[in-house]
């Protein structure tokens, strides 16, 4: 897609790709559990013999707020809920589209 000054936008999915693994996995873990489901990768991940802290994907959350896929609310400042915005569907909407394309061109 064009901008008004003629400069090509980078597609919905390329927002997805550019992101870190830990972010990708934490946007899809609010994405999948609106709200706090975000602890339960901490608790995942701990099971699977990682070592993740709280503060670690707290940190991978504000990357995500400061990119605006998501976003904090709750009735405290320790920011306890998080959800995707509108910009995160449409990037993650991207990203299935351009799976879905990709695995259609194989079968």
């Amino acid at each position: 897609m064009t901008d008004l000054d003629g400069v090509e936008d980078d597609p919905d999915w390329a927002a997805f790709a550019n992101l870190s693994p830990v972010a990708q996995t934490c946007l899809l873990v609010v994405e999948a559990h609106d709200g706090d489901g975000w602890r339960g990768l901490i608790a995942q991940k701990a099971q699977e013999g990682l070592d993740t802290s709280d503060r670690w994907v707290r940190e991978q959350l504000s990357e995500l707020e400061a990119k605006g896929l998501v976003e904090a609310s709750g009735p405290n400042k320790r920011r306890e809920t998080y959800s995707v915005t509108e910009d995160g569907h449409e990037v993650l909407a991207g990203m299935r589209d351009s799976l879905d394309r990709a695995l259609g061109e194989d079968s």
